[in-house]
């Protein structure tokens, strides 16, 4: 109990800070499926940013779920201020995530120790899979800076 008291704190401490942020909703990018977007200051808050830039199609499809590699890519963009970094391409660190699209995202994220694969299916990450609450908030946690062995938060 102590430690969820702990990551709720940080992340309505992350929430307080993001909110100081004013964006200019007129200047935010234009999906084609805008009418289907229900949070749309969110979703144009994060495209500002850079976090997001929907698909190539120029669809941002607010009703699919996201994906284990998708958020790894936004931490990653996140975590170097919006833009998409150079990343190395080198060898894939799960065997799932060879010549995956997101790839060096992933393995980013597990240099820096903010995700670790799914442990209970031999060594794999499970990229396409939806993201649960769960992971995205220990990521997010993580790249914030909480230490996720002391919590629990891993396996």
């Amino acid at each position: 109990m102590k430690n969820l008291k702990k990551a709720l704190v940080l992340v309505l401490a992350f929430a307080m800070v993001f909110s100081l942020f004013t964006f200019n909703a007129s200047a935010a990018t234009s999906f084609n499926d805008d009418e289907d977007i229900v949070n749309k200051e969110a979703v144009s808050a994060m495209a500002q940013l850079g976090i997001i830039n929907g698909y190539e199609d120029g669809t941002f499809l607010p009703k699919q779920v996201v994906t284990r590699a998708e958020m790894c890519k936004m931490i990653c963009v996140a975590l170097n201020g919006g833009v998409d970094p150079v990343l190395d391409t080198g060898t894939a660190v799960f065997s799932d995530t060879k010549g995956h699209w997101a790839a060096k995202y992933i393995n980013y994220c597990y240099t820096k120790g903010i995700v670790s694969g799914d442990s209970g299916k031999g060594g794999v990450f499970r990229p396409d899979a939806a993201v649960t609450a769960l992971e995205a908030a220990k990521m997010m946690l993580v790249a914030l800076g909480y230490n996720a062995q002391i919590a629990g938060f891993t396996g």
